[in-house]
């Protein structure tokens, strides 16, 4: 049973509603705040530390000798169809030649001897021909073939300094990776400071919805903002970042852990009126509904059943581990019920209120 007024309800639910769209707007903020802070935007490349100029002569020489490559290619592929014409010419004179001699050697006339030198002269002439093209297509690729050596030469020369470059490259690339961390750092510490002083001051103020979307914002700041940007430098700053904040998230749950022990065993020695006092209405009503025991937090009987909200099934009416009153009978009606309720849920008589006399006989 829940003891809660609706209105009180529904306050704290727009409360953490209006704690939520504080803390987005805060979050918004934020960002713009850091996008405009100077060289908090900017991130260094490789080609800031590359030797531009020995970078651009590599380049005009890789420009040069790729034009030189193309005219080279366009030249051996008219060479290669000048020696295969040369060839072609040289082979059917040959043929025609072969032909001819052997009309002359059956025929067996000897008028004919200067056109056999005149015939063989050119056969000669197309032959030297046929191997000048052939040298010609020999030397166009033998040309190329060193162009493209020269190429690989100049393609390795490039990695080299781009490789030279990589090691100020990752150098520039830490120091701004801390640089931005810093600056992040130095603008979520103190919003962390802010909230931890003010969960440990204003929990109970009335502006506390306020305060609460200010740390869900530092929160924000510190997991989102924050800690996607530690650098790492083998992995021992994120470690001993993480090993810090487990230490310290431990420390103060064992010093709350170990002081909310220590305020029960002085309770439990208090009267139980005193007991009754320091207890909230809400909260006793709850945790006996749940069976818990409001002064002591522990479980004071099973509960009817796995997923039972109401009263234990043994009637127990007072705590087995440290005997607080749980349970009360109503002095008017003798009616069964949560020893904090303050009128009686059967007569609506208040709790403290003297018992009715009886009518006389």
């Amino acid at each position: 049973m829940k003891a809660m007024r609706r209105p009180l309800f529904w306050y704290r639910t727009i409360m953490w509603v209006i704690s939520v769209i504080f803390a987005g707007l805060l979050i918004q903020l934020g960002a713009l705040v850091m996008s405009d802070v100077p060289t908090a935007g900017t991130r260094v490349t490789l080609e800031d530390f590359v030797d531009a100029d020995r970078l651009s002569a590599v380049s005009n020489k890789q420009d040069a000798l790729s034009d030189e490559v193309d005219a080279n290619k366009d030249a051996l592929e008219i060479a290669k169809f000048i020696a295969a014409s040369r060839s072609t010419d040289y082979e059917n004179q040959r043929t025609s030649f072969e032909s001819w001699i052997k009309t002359r050697n059956a025929t067996g006339s000897s008028d004919q001897d200067a056109d056999v030198i005149a015939r063989v002269n050119r056969i000669e002439a197309l032959k030297a021909a046929e191997r000048e093209a052939g040298r010609a297509v020999e030397d166009l690729q033998l040309t190329l073939a060193k162009q493209e050596q020269t190429r690989r030469d100049l393609n390795d020369e490039r990695r080299d300094i781009r490789t030279d470059a990589e090691a100020p490259y990752q150098k520039a690339v830490r120091a701004e990776v801390l640089k931005v961390f810093m600056l992040r750092l130095a603008l979520t510490v103190p919003l962390l400071l802010a909230s931890a002083w003010m969960i440990a001051k204003k929990r109970g103020s009335n502006y506390w919805p306020l305060y609460r979307g200010f740390v869900l914002f530092s929160l924000f700041a510190f997991f989102v903002e924050l800690v996607p940007y530690l650098p790492s430098y083998g992995g021992y700053i994120r470690i001993v970042v993480g090993i810090v904040i487990a230490v310290g998230f431990a420390h103060f749950v064992i010093r709350g852990m170990t002081r909310y022990l220590k305020n029960k065993q002085l309770e439990e020695q208090q009267p139980e009126v005193e007991k009754r006092k320091a207890i909230a209405y809400e909260t006793a009503v709850a945790k006996i509904s749940d069976g818990v025991c409001p002064s002591c937090d522990r479980s004071f009987a099973a509960k009817a059943g796995p997923k039972a909200k109401t009263a234990p099934a043994e009637k127990v009416d007072f705590c087995v581990h440290c005997g607080f009153c749980l349970f009360d009978s109503c002095k008017n009606c003798g009616r069964r019920d949560n020893s904090f309720f303050k009128f009686c849920g059967t007569c609506g008589v208040a709790s403290d209120a003297e018992p009715e006399a009886e009518p006389a006989a």
